[in-house]
This record gives C-alpha cells, sequence and structure tokens, in this order.
C-alpha cells in the first residue's frame, strides 16, 4: 500500500511540473513579446498624443487667422477705413469705435487663449484694440509679414514674454505694403498660451513637453529639467524630422522616448520625452512577480497532491468498490465509515443509498410479480369461452335466417375485440383505441341483447392520450355483468371523458338497481386488498393497481353509486405523472 502510495503522489508531482515547465517557457517568451508590444503601443500612443496637441495649436491658430479674414471685411470695419474723412459727427463716430470694440472684446474672449486684436487705419492713423494706448506704428507693422505668423522676441530669444504676431492686410493685393492697405487687423498672442498647453498637455501624463523651432530657442513646460532639455535639443537638431516620428535618446544613463510633431503654422515641433524605465519598469516587476508565483504554485501543488492523496484518493477508491459491489449485484455491500472530511458525508450518503435500493428493488419485483400475476388473469378473462359460444351461436342464428349483414357486423366486431385483447406487445395505446375496443365490445352484446343501449361521451382532446392497454374492457364489462345483468327493462351504458386542467377523468356509468351503499363499501374495501382469484372485484382491482403503478398514489379508481343505484366507475389522473411511479420504483 505505501508503494502505491509514494507512486501516485510522484506522478502528481510530476505532472505538476510538466504542467509548470510549459507556462513558465510561456511565460518568459510572452513577457518578451508583452514588453516589444507594449513598447511600441506606447510610442504609438505618446506619438498620438503629441499630434493631438500640435492639431489643437494649429487649430486655435487657424481659428484665430479666419476670424481676422472676417474680421477684415465687416462693414464697421470697413467704414472706419475713412471715418474721420467723412466728417460723421463725434456720437456717429464714437458709436462706430464702440461697435468695432465690442466685437473685438467678444472674439477675444471666445477662444481657449488670451490674446489681443487691434485694427489699424492707415489712411487716417486711427486704431481699435483690446489694449489701451495701442498707437499706429508702420515702421513696426512694415516688419512684420502677412504671409504667416511672426515671432516677436524679447531680448532676442523666445520666452514666456514673446508674442506671435499675425497681420491680415486689405487689400490683399497691398502685398504686405502698409503705405498701400485700406486695414490691416493685428492679432498678437502670448507665449505663455504655449506654455501653458504644454503644462496641461504635461499634466495628463508622464514625461515633459517641449516646443522647438529650428532657428529658434526652445520653450518647454515650466519643470523641464535643464540638462535632458539640452539633450532634447540636440537629439532633434541632429535628426532629419518629418511631420511626426519617435526618437530615443540617453542623458545620465537613463534612456528616453522622444516624440514630436508638426505644428504648421508655428513652423515648428511640439516634442513629448518620456522615461522608458517608468514604462517598462512596471512590465518587468510583474514578470518578476510572475516568476515568484510560478515557484509557490510548485511548491503549493506539491503539498496540495499529497493532500488531496490521502483526504480524496482513498476515499473516492473505496467509493468507486462501492458503486462496483452494487452494479455486479451485492445490494448488501457497505463502506466502513473510515473518513474525517466531506466524504464522511458522502460515504454515509452512500450506505443510506444502497439500503434503499435494496428495499426499493425487493419492492419493486414483489409489485412487478403482482401486476404480471394481475395482468394475466385479466387476459385470461377476456378470453371468456361463453361469450365466445353466445356469439358464435349469434352467427349461426342469424346465417340460418339469410341475415347477412347482422352476420358480418357480429364478425367484423368480433374479430376486431378479440385481435385488440390478445395483441400483448405493446403496454401502452392511445384512449381512442381503448373507445373502439369498448364500443365492439358493447356492440357484440347489444346486437345479442337489444335492450342494451351504450353512449360514448368523450372529450376529443383526450383522444391521443397515451393509456394502459385493457384500462377501459374491464369498467365495461363490470358494468354488463354486475351492473345491468339482471336488469330487466331497458339498459344503458354511459362512458365519459372529462379533462380539466391537466386532471383527467374517464368514467363507465350504468342504470342498474341492484347496489347499495353496503355493497359498495365493501368493494371499495377489495380495492386496496391483494388480488383474489375468485374476487368479483378482480377486473376493478386490477384497474386500480395499474392506474396507480403507471400515474402514482394519487390517481386510481373511484366508485360511486348513480341516482338509479348504479354504479359510476370513474378513473382519475393529472396529466405529466406518468414517470414519477416508475421513477419511485
Amino acid at each position: 500500500m505505501r508503494k502505491k502510495e509514494r507512486s501516485l503522489f510522484s506522478k502528481l508531482v510530476w505532472m505538476m511540473v510538466l504542467l509548470l515547465l510549459p507556462v513558465l517557457i510561456l511565460q518568459v517568451y510572452s513577457s518578451r513579446v508583452n514588453e516589444q508590444v507594449i513598447t511600441g503601443q506606447i510610442k504609438q500612443s505618446s506619438i498620438s498624443r503629441i499630434s493631438t496637441l500640435a492639431s489643437q495649436m494649429d487649430n486655435l491658430l487657424m481659428q484665430l487667422e479666419t476670424y481676422s479674414h472676417i474680421l477684415i471685411r465687416d462693414p464697421n470695419v470697413i467704414e472706419f477705413q475713412d471715418l474721420s474723412l467723412l466728417n460723421p459727427s463725434y456720437y456717429d463716430r464714437v458709436n462706430k469705435i464702440k461697435i468695432i470694440q465690442d466685437k473685438l472684446y467678444l472674439e477675444s474672449a471666445s477662444t481657449e487663449w488670451t490674446h489681443d486684436v487691434i485694427v489699424y487705419s492707415p489712411r487716417t492713423g486711427q486704431t481699435v484694440s483690446t489694449v489701451p494706448g495701442i498707437s499706429y506704428d508702420p515702421e513696426r507693422l512694415q516688419k512684420l509679414t502677412s504671409e504667416h505668423w511672426n515671432f516677436m522676441l524679447q531680448g532676442g530669444k523666445i520666452d514666456e514674454k514673446a508674442r506671435l504676431v499675425h497681420l491680415t492686410v486689405e487689400p490683399y493685393q497691398a502685398g504686405g505694403s502698409i503705405s498701400r492697405a485700406n486695414s490691416i487687423i493685428e492679432i498678437s498672442v502670448n507665449m505663455d498660451n504655449v506654455v501653458r498647453a504644454l503644462d496641461q498637455f504635461r499634466a495628463q501624463g508622464i514625461g515633459e513637453a517641449l516646443f522647438y523651432k529650428p532657428d529658434g530657442v526652445p520653450l518647454s513646460s515650466s519643470t523641464f529639467p535643464p540638462v535632458l532639455l539640452q539633450e532634447a535639443i540636440s537629439t532633434l537638431q541632429q535628426a532629419q524630422l518629418s511631420h511626426q516620428g519617435e526618437l530615443t535618446l540617453h542623458s545620465e544613463g537613463v534612456s528616453y522616448l522622444l516624440t514630436y510633431s508638426l505644428v504648421q503654422t508655428l513652423d515648428g515641433y511640439v516634442a513629448h520625452i518620456t522615461p522608458l524605465s517608468d514604462i517598462l519598469t512596471p512590465l518587468r516587476l510583474t514578470n518578476r512577480y510572475s516568476y515568484l508565483v510560478l515557484g509557490l504554485l510548485l511548491a503549493v501543488g506539491t503539498a496540495v497532491s499529497w493532500v488531496l492523496y490521502r483526504n480524496v484518493q482513498l476515499p473516492l477508491r473505496a467509493l468507486v468498490k462501492g458503486v462496483q459491489q452494487i452494479k455486479m449485484g451485492q445490494y448488501k455491500a457497505r463502506i466502513p465509515l473510515q473518513a474525517k472530511n466531506e466524504f464522511r458525508v458522502i460515504i454515509s450518503r452512500f450506505n443510506e443509498m444502497a439500503r434503499q435500493i435494496q428495499e426499493l428493488i425487493e419492492n419493486v419485483l414483489e409489485q412487478q410479480l403482482h401486476a404480471q400475476e394481475a395482468e394475466l388473469k385479466q387476459l385470461q378473462s377476456q378470453i371468456n369461452p361463453h361469450f365466445l359460444y353466445n356469439s358464435l351461436s349469434y352467427i349461426i342464428s342469424m346465417t340460418k335466417l339469410n341475415r347477412q349483414a347482422a352476420v358480418l357486423q357480429m364478425a367484423y366486431h368480433l374479430s376486431d375485440y378479440y385481435r385488440y385483447t390478445t395483441r400483448v406487445q405493446n403496454q401502452t395505446v392511445k384512449l381512442e383505441e381503448e373507445l373502439k375496443n369498448a364500443a365492439d365490445f358493447l356492440s357484440i352484446h347489444q346486437m345479442r341483447m337489444s335492450r342494451i343501449h351504450y353512449e360514448l361521451d368523450v372529450d376529443p382532446s383526450m383522444l391521443f392520450l397515451e393509456v394502459p392497454r385493457l384500462i377501459l374492457q374491464p369498467l365495461v364489462e363490470n358494468a354488463l355483468i354486475h351492473g345491468i345483468g339482471d336488469l330487466e327493462g331497458q339498459a344503458l351504458i354511459i362512458v365519459k371523458g372529462r379533462r380539466i386542467g391537466t386532471q383527467y377523468s374517464l368514467s363507465v356509468e350504468d342504470n342498474g338497481d341492484s347496489l347499495n351503499p353496503e355493497r359498495l363499501q365493501d368493494i371499495q374495501k377489495l380495492l386496496t386488498g391483494r388480488l383474489g382469484e375468485r374476487s368479483e372485484s378482480c377486473g376493478l382491482q386490477n384497474v386500480h393497481r395499474r392506474i396507480q403503478l403507471r400515474y402514482g398514489a394519487d390517481a386510481g379508481l373511484r366508485l360511486t353509486l348513480t341516482a338509479s343505484s348504479g354504479l359510476k366507475a370513474e378513473l382519475n389522473w393529472k396529466e405529466g405523472t406518468e414517470g414519477e411511479a416508475a421513477d419511485r420504483g
């Protein structure tokens, strides 16, 4: 026994090793692939983010350019060109200037970046501005170009005090000549807007951001390390920059990912610098934890294998042995209660189940013997020689009287009746076939005795129900023999079938006059007794037992008196209970 335990335990351990070894190999391979994939995705994500920032800056500046083109064609601005030459009243002149100023203030407040807007009239030298104290300076304006944004440097460098200036000249054919322009609109944007945009971008993730113009001094976020800034500028200067892309730089022993994107309106680039260690360190730390977990899994798996073998395998082996004994017919087999865990309950239930199976099999065998005995007696009772002799005598008499139709009718009914009653291969039939057999049986007696009448009144929805064979004919025979057998007048047998929800009833009622409550009580007692060979209620008892075996203990035969002291035998059962009795057996 000890050798088997060690052999199985070693197998479980080797199985754990063989399971975890491929996992370890896949983990090493997947960690490398994941590092490459994640690095690539981070690069694409960083490029996408920096491109979005560049697009936002382009959109804001293009929005300002578009506004200046719309404003210079405004009727009030056009009229402002020669406002002092038209000699309007003081009130009209002030009102015109006020309208233009309101538009300038409204536009200045409508965009995310703070900026100033100035309208010049070169003819009159007048200005309208969002900034007070601005005068018309042709020399300063002549130095600027209207083709693109101009960088106005403070101290020869780009910093927070530097400004971006854009001029819109009307007419456009003036070619930037201030002296020939009718109107000039100047939009001045402070570069601290760019610094705020870079700071906002940095706040949304890790790393630093900067604005780089090849022919100027860069502008960076407020927390950009100076050494790293110089390395980033040097890397950008040495690289051939495209519309957007990514570079790798090294500073003070640390590798950085640099992604950039072009800002077309400013002819410069915005760049994002992220330490690769900040990206890959969590992934590598996760991989180390994965290796540690795999090692722990191997150790825990070995311990669990031993515990499972002692507490699961051995009880299962005992259960399998017990099941095999039950399978071979050894229903007295029991498992000793030795387990000290949940298997104690399972083994206890198994022993209880084995005991119940033993009792049920003994009961079922006994019930089957009784059922076969009852069915045999029922079949024997169907082949009644007196009934057959009387029917053949009727045929002979009708033949002598040359009543061919009666002979044929009797022969048809008789052959159909015996063909049905002697066919035992099918244990269940449709109710329609049972009704046909009962009608043949009653028609044979009706032809022999004209005082006998019968009615069939069955719900059409019940005709295709599956019922046990020969479940109705014994009730009809009982009504003929014991119900109306001694009746001198007209005899009537009524077969009714009703359905109420899932409840079914099938009754045979006669108008006999010889039954009393005491006799009815005796018959009802016989229904629940053992089958007797000479009992007058043998047919009813057989039907009652068979209907209960098929539909359960709640089904059965109920006997009641009719108004004429006849008998009403009613079968009752419920839909959907056909298999319950068999399952309990």
